[in-house]
């Protein structure tokens, strides 16, 4: 069996990533300057995984890093590589009791299941007992490791660096939470959104350079068009669980750090920031500046 980090599952709260061998301008990045006249932070929207070519990252970001004396991240990245988070996530999210996937999946999507791992060189056998959640993650994380995605994401690469700098870092999220939304991906559905991950991971080397050329170019109306008009249309509950329910809770906390002098850099996944419920367009609807750091 394939064997994955605890990080692996937090690539759905992203619901996107990247991929090798594009070239974009290094002026533009998904970085935004967000003021009150007074007081100023900056976000920017991270990928979860990259492929080494992809550093350095645009200037923005290292721009923006560089202004801010706060670090804030979606949750504690450094709590999701621990034994006990492990466990829990293995607890919450296989079955046990004899239940197996078997319970919850159609004959024909176990049968599609089984064909689209044996094209892997893997066996259906030995992930049986992982919800479909926790499914869904596996097979997008297996397809992104056949195409070379690797190293660490951009909030990985900021974390590490913001430690070794001693800047303050804080997060939006506990662990537990972010568990908490994955375990609702798919429920009473299960076997439709299976069926969705199998046609999805398989578009992903066609779909997943767009994106990324979206991203470094700071097009994230474009990115969000490209990737969730569709997942948006045919599972609104999961959409607004992982990224429109998500964005107004942490609105609080960003109007709260606009009131203080300290400048954080608040790095969030790209897909939060665009559309009409984005963390972007509802800081300005509170009358705050947003503009594209260049």
């Amino acid at each position: 069996m394939m064997k994955f980090s605890p990080r692996a599952f937090s690539l759905a709260l992203l619901l996107t990533s990247c991929v090798v061998g594009l070239t974009t301008p290094v002026f533009s990045a998904s970085v935004f300057k967000v003021s009150n006249g007074e007081n100023t932070l900056y976000i920017g929207g991270t990928l979860h995984l990259l492929s080494e070519s992809d550093y350095p990252l645009p200037d923005a970001y290292n721009t923006a890093y560089q202004q801010s004396e706060t670090l804030v991240f979606e949750t504690d990245l450094d709590a999701l590589e621990t034994q006990e988070f492990g466990q829990s996530m293995m607890k919450q999210l296989t079955y046990t009791q004899g239940n197996s996937l078997a319970n919850d999946l159609s004959e024909e999507t176990i049968a599609n299941l089984s064909a689209h791992m044996q094209a892997r060189g893997l066996s259906l056998s030995n992930f049986m007992m992982y919800k479909p959640a926790f499914l869904s993650i596996t097979l997008s994380m297996i397809e992104l490791q056949i195409m070379g995605l690797t190293s660490e994401g951009v909030d990985k690469h900021f974390f590490n660096r913001g430690k070794n700098d001693n800047k303050t870092i804080l997060w939006l999220e506990s662990p537990e939470q972010q568990l908490s939304f994955i375990q609702k991906m798919g429920n009473g559905d299960e076997d439709a959104f299976i069926q969705y991950t199998l046609e999805d991971v398989e578009t992903l080397p066609q779909v997943l350079p767009k994106m990324k050329s979206s991203w470094k170019a700071g097009d994230i109306d474009k990115m969000y068009e490209e990737s969730m008009a569709d997942f948006k249309s045919e599972y609104p509950d999961i959409f607004d669980t992982l990224l429109s329910s998500r964005n107004k809770a942490w609105m609080q906390f960003l109007v709260e750090a606009l009131a203080t002098k300290p400048t954080e850099f608040v790095l969030v996944g790209a897909l939060h920031l665009p559309g009409e419920l984005g963390v972007l367009n509802m800081l300005e609807q509170q009358g705050f500046d947003v503009e594209k750091v260049q």
